[in-house]
């Protein structure tokens, strides 16, 4: 499938074939590119989603892979420099790969994180994106064992939803802004009723119950941690030894996102490693709170930062140290802080 409306400066490469032998990989790898290549045969793609994929200038076998999930209103090439993204790809390095959202699915392009035909292990978008991993773990012969998801507001759900599906297959996800796995569950016929009513613009079939995520004013339903561990464990296509790393971000001044879904987010995602949400430890860096949780062997699990009255947007540090974190745009905002070289030590990545 031949993607439509990717940018000008986006080089289309036809990638070799699916599944060839590592060993034959290593000899054939292509040389790198300067810019985001779309990816036309992703073996399998029920979501119909577009695939991007840039490749630092120090390739080869073995590399990391981040996968990088944009927001609302927003393509692969809105997310890729601006974030920061790219330069810590080339500093580190990683291979980044970018999934976008075609109009034709949604059009205000978010990522479907709250429909059963796309959230789920196997379906949809999910599986589409995990294909696109498993595309680049076979052609790049990046490394298995080094694969990191984040996402930004309705990318960072569905990040949420990719570490709940398959949970082993990552060692690192980050949510920003963002919001807990399956947060749109239903309470009761009268939510699915309500959201019919009131909700039909945003979710065609209206019958998600998706005002109970804290969206666009409304406050997010209140789970214990329990229940939300549950249906990350419900969802899993396999229980792993060992959980992703988890980092969670938010702004207290978001009015798209309740900022109270970072609580939520983190008694999910502690809950369903089996470890308490008290935090362990509390550090102010450049003005945001990080707050360090930690397992019963003292190992680090999970981190949060919330940044006062920052809004939605990615968090970046403009005037910080060389390379330089991003660049301003609609969704991506100064903060003080850079986020994704935050995220990417945490995930022990450098």
């Amino acid at each position: 499938m031949v993607p439509r409306n990717y940018p000008n400066d986006m080089k289309v490469r036809h990638w070799p074939a699916y599944g060839l032998a590592l060993t034959l990989i290593a000899l054939l790898l292509p040389q790198p590119a300067t810019a985001l290549d779309a990816v036309l045969d992703v073996k399998e793609n029920p979501g119909d989603l577009l695939m991007y994929l840039h490749r630092p200038a120090e390739f080869r076998a073995g590399l990391p892979v981040v996968v990088a999930l944009h927001g609302c209103l927003q393509t692969a090439a809105d997310f890729d420099d601006e974030t920061g993204l790219v330069a810590l790809a080339e500093e580190t390095p990683f291979l980044l790969l970018l999934p976008e959202q075609r109009p034709e699915n949604m059009s205000r392009r978010c990522f479907r994180w709250h429909d059963a035909d796309n959230n789920r292990n196997g379906k949809g978008e999910s599986a589409s994106i995990l294909a696109m991993i498993d595309n680049v773990l076979a052609t790049q012969g990046a490394d298995p064992d080094k694969v990191f998801v984040l996402g930004f507001s309705a990318g960072g759900a569905m990040a949420s939803v990719l570490m709940a599906n398959y949970p082993g297959r990552f060692a690192g996800g980050a949510v920003l802004a963002g919001l807990p796995f399956d947060c749109n569950r239903p309470t009761s016929d009268y939510d699915v009723i309500w959201n019919a009513l009131h909700y039909s613009p945003f979710v065609p079939d209206g019958s998600d119950a998706i005002y109970a995520c804290g969206i666009g004013g409304y406050e997010r339903t209140d789970r214990d941690a329990e229940e939300w561990a549950s249906f990350v464990t419900q969802s899993a296509a396999d229980i792993p030894d060992d959980w992703p790393l988890i980092s969670l971000w938010q702004g207290t001044g978001d009015e798209t996102v309740d900022p109270d879904n970072l609580q939520e987010l983190t008694e999910q995602w502690t809950a369903a490693q089996g470890i308490d949400a008290i935090v362990d430890e509390r550090q102010e860096v450049g003005g945001a709170t990080r707050e360090l949780y930690r397992d019963q062997a003292g190992n680090l699990r999970l981190e949060t930062w919330s940044l006062p009255d920052f809004i939605h947007a990615v968090p970046i540090d403009v005037d910080g140290s060389t390379p330089v974190c991003g660049q301003e745009t609609d969704f991506v905002k100064d903060a003080g802080v850079c986020a994704i070289r935050h995220i990417i030590d945490f995930w022990r990545l450098k």
